[in-house]
């Protein structure tokens, strides 16, 4: 099983485009090495080895799980390990470790290492294993669901990809449907498209991608039957077709697959889910309710997801977010989740939606989100503003300077958890901390690199989790501390601040609901200008009072009567405030009513909708 599985891990390399040494040891042990021209961060190189080790069961971890590890190379004399006394001591000498390959090629391996490219397509053929080891709960797909390189849906699998069974490969490599040998037991082909799509199914669940697919289809490649089944199509009819099967098969693999099985490993272990949308945010039901995104909307997301990365990493832009640059951010992942609960890449949450997805304030959102609609090259734009209940109308764009970049760029997996209660009174500067902590000790200087913030905020961010529990120190650097988000929410009363917050909401709500009712049909509101008919006609609005002369009036009179009340020249101060609403917030007069009075009243609007 060892050699097996360091030939497998060689074949790996070579299909990512490297190259590698390998090693033999006296007890038959086996080194591969995967030689880099530019280091990677420390974090980085333990993940992946973690994600081999639960590939390979042979497969030792412990000297990558260090910086200081240490391993013998080719040439090192070999000494067997022996245990006395519960001790591990250095045995005898049996021999030395000794390369299995020609020494020309290896030297030239070393000379000419492999570049990143190599090392970010290792990290994409181990996306299950990395999945597996931290799920992302928030911004994920909806199951195994991924986008490969092309941005075509792509389901990776616990293990590598599986070949085709038996009965499928053949029909693959021949075509031949109407063989009664390769027809499934339960019922036959009816036809080559039932043929064709039974084995695309097949190649969707086993974890293939759809470019190995296409590869394996052309001239000279191990499917030449599979392209025959397109009948007497164009090319460019036939890959339509392709395509079109394709995320039909990845589709109805997502909804069947309960969990990603391995092949070549039995220490497996399912990933835990956390909590659900539910216990996280007071949703309405009819949002929970929302179906799960599509393959085709969940490829458009996470595209934008990375732009959102990319626009975060870009100092152009991050200047011109200025202090609010963690708001925004927030902001961004708010939009993301409710583009992920809705399945569109269109959202119309309002503004106090969003403030309970993000931990802001909702006047914070409304500003943020003018501040994005406004930008040159923007990531959102405002299709439709807000009309009585509806809130406004945003859709998520990729910016022209990322399109280039957002459909190659490998996501890590990891917790993104900004909108738990807890955030509100920890602050965002915390959340985004927190967001990338893992398992993995790091050090500050790469969480500065990651979170995208300040070293002097790293630090201050750093001490107050640590006082919480939330992050701890060790030898190696900082990680995620013991304490769950719950606890700290409830030893700083967070709920209830969430829960006051949510109540306010809906007042808010409720109150702009009955203002709506009081007004009645937005079409049966009268124009400007029949207001201003009105108001004209009637000689009573006339809010022109200059001096009045008081008529003569005999002394009798005087004496006896009771003395008039003094006429003010003062402007009525009603009259004062619609004339400001009017000329200075560019209000407008959408319908007159009478308040006890024989004047008039107009009522007015301004101002965004709750």
């Amino acid at each position: 099983m060892v050699a097996a599985e360091a030939a497998d891990f060689a074949a790996l390399v070579a299909r990512c485009g490297g190259r590698v040494v390998h090693d033999i040891s006296p007890s038959q042990g086996r080194h591969v090495y995967l030689k880099l021209r530019q280091a990677v961060p420390f974090e980085d190189l333990r993940r992946v080895a973690e994600a081999l080790a639960a590939r390979y069961v042979t497969f030792d971890a412990g000297p990558m799980r260090s910086p200081k590890g240490q391993i013998r190379v080719a040439g090192c004399p070999y000494k067997r390990s022996m245990r006395a006394d519960g001790q591990a001591r250095t045995g005898p000498l049996i021999g030395y470790m000794a390369l299995t390959m020609p020494l020309a090629d290896a030297v030239d391996i070393l000379r000419h290492p492999c570049g990143l490219n190599v090392w970010e397509r290792l990290q994409r053929e181990l996306t299950a294993e990395l999945t597996t080891r931290e799920p992302a709960l928030s911004l994920a797909a909806p199951g195994p669901c991924h986008i490969d390189t092309d941005g075509r849906p792509w389901l990776p699998l616990n293990g590598g990809r599986r070949p085709l069974p038996a009965r499928l490969a053949e029909l693959a490599e021949t075509g031949a449907w109407q063989a009664s040998h390769l027809q499934p037991k339960a019922m036959p082909y009816a036809s080559p498209s039932e043929a064709r799509y039974a084995v695309m199914r097949s190649l969707a669940s086993g974890g293939w991608r759809l470019a190995e697919v296409l590869a394996e289809m052309r001239p000279g490649g191990a499917w030449p039957g599979l392209e025959a089944l397109l009948g007497k199509r164009s090319l460019a009819q036939r890959r339509a077709v392709v395509r079109f099967d394709w995320d039909r098969a990845v589709k109805e693999a997502v909804t069947h697959r309960r969990a990603p099985k391995s092949h070549t490993s039995s220490n497996y272990t399912p990933p835990q889910g956390g909590a659900g949308l539910e216990e996280r945010w007071p949703v309405p039901r009819m949002i929970i309710d929302t179906p799960v995104t599509s393959p085709g909307n969940y490829a458009e997301l996470q595209i934008w997801t990375t732009a959102v990365w990319l626009a975060e990493h870009d100092p152009v832009r991050c200047k011109g977010w200025g202090r609010r640059a963690p708001s925004v951010r927030l902001v961004l992942r708010a939009l993301a989740l409710a583009s992920r609960l809705t399945g569109a890449s269109t959202t119309a949450f309002g503004v106090r939606s969003l403030s309970l997805m993000s931990g802001l304030s909702w006047r914070t959102v409304a500003t943020v989100l003018a501040e994005l609609r406004d930008e040159r090259d923007p990531l959102v734009v405002l299709v439709r503003r807000a009309v009585e209940r509806d809130a406004d109308v945003y859709m998520l764009r990729v910016p022209h300077a990322y399109r280039g970049q957002a459909t190659r760029h490998v996501w890590e997996a990891g917790r993104i958890e900004t909108g738990h209660p807890a955030f509100l009174e920890l602050g965002p500067v915390c959340a985004l901390l927190y967001e990338s902590l893992s398992a993995c000790p790091a050090r500050p200087v790469d969480l500065q690199r990651r979170a995208v913030l300040s070293d002097s905020a790293v630090s201050k961010a750093l001490v107050t989790l640590a006082s919480y529990g939330l992050a701890e120190r060790n030898p190696e650097g900082w990680q995620r501390g013991p304490a769950t988000l719950d606890e700290v929410a409830s030893k700083l009363d967070a709920h209830t601040l969430f829960a006051e917050r949510v109540a306010l909401y809906r007042k808010h709500r409720a109150e702009w609901h009955a203002f709506l009712g009081v007004m009645g049909d937005p079409a049966e509101w009268p124009s400007t200008a029949e207001i201003a008919d009105s108001l004209a006609a009637d000689p009573s609005n006339d809010v022109d009072v200059g001096p009045v002369d008081v008529p003569d009036t005999p002394a009798a009179l005087l004496d006896a009567a009771t003395p008039p009340e003094p006429v003010s020249t003062v402007e009525d101060p009603f009259d004062a405030v619609v004339a400001m609403v009017l000329n200075e917030l560019g209000g407008r007069v959408i319908r007159t009513t009478h308040a006890g009075t024989s004047r008039p009243r107009p009522t007015l609007r301004a101002g965004p909708s709750p």
